[in-house]
Order: C-alpha cells, then structure tokens, then sequence
C-alpha cells in the first residue's frame, strides 16, 4: 500500500520508521530524568542521535527524487556518527575509564566524518555515486574510502561496546543475569541490522535497518530500567561502593578459595599482588595465616576481636563470617568483613589503663584515709600513753635528784627507756608501712633461713624472757621476695607466736610447695588458745588486739603483713580451731620463680 504526497511516497516501512523515531525521542526524554546518573545521560543521548536516524532516514526512504534522497541522507549521519559514540561512552560507564580526554576526541572525530559527508559533492570521497532502485524506491551507493572510515569508526565503537559489556555476565550474581542478558542482546541488534543493509541481505534491498534496531535497542534497555530500577540497570555501582568501603570484604566458596576481594581487604592484610583470586586464603595470605586460622569450615562465627602480627606490626581487627547459601540452601561460600580497630583497641587499652592507675590511686587515697583514721583512734592513743609515761618519769627523776634520792634512780631510767623503746616501735611500725604502701621493689631470690635469723636476733630478748622453744626446718626453699619486708614478717609472726601461745611458748616452723601454682607457703605454728573464726576474720585488719590488754602492741603488725605480702605477689591467712594447746598457724605465700 502505497500513497504519493508530493515528492514523498508513503509506505508502510515508512510508518515504521516514523513510528521508531517518536519511540526513541520519547525513551530519550524519559531516561533525562536519571541524567544525574553519567550512564543513563549517553544512553538518553543514544536514543535521541537513533530518532534523529530514523526520521531523517525516513524522509530519505520516502523521497522519490535523488537530490532529495541525498539531503535528508547526508542529516542521518548526524545520527549515524553519534549514537555508537553514546553507546560507547554508556558501556564506558561499567568500568569507569571514560576521561574527559576521550570524550572530546571522539566527539570531534565523528564531527569530522560528519562534515565529510556534508561535503561529499566537493570530493565525491564518501559516496562516489548514487542511484534510485525504481523497484523498491531504495537509493543505491557506490562507497568511497571515507565511508568505510566512518564504518570501521562506528563498528570499532560497537565492538568495543559490547566487549565492555560482556564481562558483566561472569562478574556478578546470578540475580544481575537477567539484566545482563537483555543488555548485550540490546548491543547485537543494530549491529545485525547494519550488516544486513551493508551486506544487502535485507527483505527489503537497499532498506537500512540499523536505526530501527537501535530504537529498538534503546526499548530493551529502557525496559531493564522500568523493570529493575536505575542502579540495577548498572549494577557496576555495588562494585564501585565496594571498592571505596574502608572495611575489608572478601568472599570465598566452601573451599575457602577466593572468589572476589576488594582494595580495603588487600590494604588492611599487606598484600601488594593483586593476583589472588582462584589462590586459597592462606595461599594469598600468608601474613595473615592465624587470622585465616579462625574460619570455622561452615558455621557462622559471631564478630570477634583479634590481633594479628603483620610485617612486625601488632595489628587489632573486627572479623565477621556470613555463610552465603545457593537457592537450594546448599552452603557456597563464605562473605568475610575485615575491620581495623587497631586506633580503636590502643585508645580503650590507654583508656583502661587510666582507669585502673585511677582505681589504684583511689584505693590508696581510701586506705590512706581508713589507715589516718585508725591511727588518730589507737596509735595516738599508744603513743599518747608512752610519751606521758616518759614525762612523767622524767619529773619523777627530777624530784629523786633534787632531794638526793639515789636508791629509785635506777628504777625511773628503766621505766624511761621502755616507755621510749616502746614510742620507737610504733613508729618504726608506721614508718614501715608508708614504705610498703609507697616503695616500689624488685623481687630477687632470698635465702630464708638467713633472713629469719636475723628476726630471731633482733627478738633474742624477747625469746630469752619467755622461755620460747623454736622448732626449725632443716631445710627450707628459697622465694622470691625483698629481704627487708620479709623480716618484718618473720618479727611480727615470731613476735605474735611468742606473745599469744601457751607458756612457755612452744613454735614450730615449716614451708609447703606447690608445684602446680609455682608457690612456696611458709608457716609458723604456736600452741596457743588459737582464735574462733569471727576473731580470724578480723585479724589482718590494722589495730586490732582483741582487747587483750596485757599484750603489749599497736595492733599494726599483721596488716603490715598482709600489706606486705599482697604488694610482693603473695596471700596472708590463719587457720585455727580455736582449741587450747593447739594455737594457730600463720602463714604467707610467695612466688618460687
């Protein structure tokens, strides 16, 4: 069927031809409203230079004169040169290596073949002849080197596009596939049209079918935008967010072999090359082998902490597994998360620490206070006692002097200096605890036999008054310990033992070895009363005497121990049954190595 209008002749072929341009200029308004997305802009542009092909190519099939059918041919290269120029520059956008370089150079060159065809009666270089075909109102070329210019120019771009595109099929899931299919079946159909028209293989001789399928082309891929969205029509944009996360990702099958990785997982492990994938984990990643190390075969594990030693650096990272499982729930592989909180751990580790010298220094300050409170309760009261004592014999030994009373002379010296020995013990006492709470020491070996010698030495008197019967060890361990504080342990446990046992004092020596815990326990028995269990709560605590007035004392020397003790790594206790004869054992424990 066919109408003549003019110089024009309508024809069914026509119609379609019309029809595709309006289709084409339509999609390309439509995709305008995604032009801030770069790829969807050259795919909007695409489908307007094939409009532009199809109408004016339009006007050219339906022209019945050859200076008409050149004039609206020689306007169909505007879109003949530019809408494999767009098409190119859309599959640019999967990888990312469109520069603006690029652009401008081709953009130019297609303006340059464009006015080559402009110009063709000037050189006869693109067509060097041209008839009508009466049958079939096609016009009939005979190509010039400049045409096959232009048609390696855009054949090259084609080819390029779809070598662009292609890659797509094996770089993302399958649930992309779909999308990608009809992408690269939209690239083959104006390449087939084409070489039907070029190769006169068409239905229709001498009919160029190209713009139609590139109409049709733009359809498909508007489709896959209508159907899955804008950012799944380029999928390429969860590659690109991949890639600029700072945390590692990294998947592996059930074989733990490396599928994908992205630049974070390559820079947080060291790793320089980036011929890795197919390797195993531990094949790629051998500086990170005990992380590696912690990838349960299947299961998912729950976030952990770690530290793994790179290169000699020590370096904390948050690693989380999620298994991935195919449609029929079979288990596939494995998505690794890889975080560095190297920043993060030091600060807390700072942080606590800072908390802890707090905490201790606290500690301190409370037990300085606990210990200034006591010491205004009972040792000033002591020292009280011993200083009036001391007055008052020195106005006593006055008195005998002056009325030359020389028989209690001696009598009143004595009574001075043991009320002054006994204001020296407790401040020998008090000096001794300042000096654990706030003087650091380094442990080193001691010979214990020596060290409680030397106690016994310095309470020979004391020993000698009481009748003391002290039964030794032939052989005891050495610790670890500083010989000073352990003296005065022995001096306050002797003492202790001497002072509560039965009469005469009857002690006994003696150490046990834990070989398991790499800990020595010293003891000292007495056969004393012994203490119930309320009194041995008690009985650490400083100035506590169980107001037993006729033992003399401030009540320090246990808590000077305990203090001791604990500040050299050890523990304190008592065990008692509290029946007569059988007294207590008193006991400290320090470390064998």
């Amino acid at each position: 069927m066919k109408h003549e209008v003019g110089p024009y002749l309508i024809t069914p072929l026509l119609l379609v031809l019309v029809l595709s341009g309006i289709v084409g200029l339509f999609i390309s308004i439509y995709l305008l409203k995604y032009k801030k997305s770069p790829g969807l802009l050259y795919l909007s542009l695409m489908q307007l230079c094939s409009a532009v092909w199809a109408f004016f190519y339009g006007l050219e099939y339906a022209s019945t004169t050859l200076d008409l059918k050149i004039f609206w041919s020689k306007l169909s290269y505007f879109g003949i040169v530019f809408t494999p120029v767009f098409f190119y520059f859309f599959s640019l956008h999967f990888s990312s290596k469109l520069t603006q370089k690029l652009k401008i150079g081709l953009l130019a060159l297609a303006s340059l073949f464009l006015l080559l065809v402009l110009t063709n009666e000037y050189h006869f270089l693109h067509w060097t002849s041209y008839s009508i075909n009466p049958k079939f109102n096609t016009t009939s070329y005979e190509y010039g080197i400049f045409f096959w210019l232009v048609f390696v120019f855009c054949y090259t771009l084609l080819i390029l596009s779809i070598i662009n595109i292609i890659p797509l099929t094996f770089e993302f899931s399958e649930n992309f596939q779909t999308q990608i299919t009809l992408l690269i079946s939209a690239c083959v159909f104006p390449v087939v049209g084409n070489l039907m028209y070029i190769f006169n293989v068409s239905p229709v001789p001498g009919f160029d079918w190209t713009p139609i399928f590139f109409v049709f082309s733009g359809l498909v891929l508007t489709y896959i935008n209508i159907r899955y969205g804008t950012y799944d029509l380029v999928p390429i944009a969860r590659n690109k967010f991949l890639d600029m996360l700072p945390d590692g990702i990294a998947v592996v099958d059930q074989h733990t072999r490396i599928v994908d990785v992205n630049p974070s997982f390559l820079r947080l492990t060291q790793q320089k090359s980036t011929d890795i994938l197919g390797k195993s984990l531990i094949t790629a990643f051998p500086k990170i082998k005990s992380l590696i190390e912690q990838l349960s075969p299947k299961e998912l594990i729950a976030p952990i902490e770690l530290d793994v030693e790179i290169n000699g650096e020590t370096i904390f990272f948050d690693l989380r597994l999620t298994p991935l499982y195919d449609k029929k729930n079979n288990f596939s592989g494995r998505l690794i998360t890889l975080r560095d909180i190297t920043e993060k751990t030091i600060y807390e580790q700072k942080i606590n620490q800072t908390n802890q010298q707090l905490k201790k220094e606290i500690e301190e300050k409370e037990k300085l206070i606990a210990d200034l409170d006591a010491f205004d309760h009972t040792v000033a009261h002591d020292l009280n006692n011993v200083i009036g004592a001391i007055v008052t014999s020195t106005d006593l030994l006055h008195y005998e002097v002056e009325h030359q009373n020389y028989a209690n002379l001696k009598e009143v010296i004595e009574l001075i200096q043991l009320s002054a020995n006994k204001s020296f013990h407790v401040i020998k006492e008090l000096l001794t605890l300042a000096s654990v709470r706030q003087q650091d020491v380094k442990s080193e070996q001691i010979d214990m036999l020596s060290i409680f010698e030397e106690s016994e030495r310095r309470l020979a008197d004391m020993i000698k008054t009481s009748g003391a019967q002290i039964i030794k060890p032939n052989d005891w361990p050495s610790a670890y310990g500083y010989g000073p504080w352990i003296e005065e342990v022995w001096v306050n446990f002797l003492s202790n033992a001497i002072k509560y046992g039965g009469k005469p004092p009857v002690i006994e020596l003696g150490s046990t070895q834990f070989y398991s815990e790499k800990k020595i326990r010293y003891w000292i028995k007495d056969n004393g009363n012994g203490l119930p269990p309320n009194k041995q709560k008690k009985l650490f605590k400083k100035y506590e005497r169980f107001n037993q007035a006729h033992i003399e004392g401030t009540g320090l020397g246990l808590s000077i121990v305990k203090r001791i003790i604990e500040k050299l790594g050890g523990e304190v206790g008592v065990v008692s049954n509290a029946i007569p004869g059988e007294g207590c054992v008193f006991y400290f424990t320090l470390l064998q190595e």
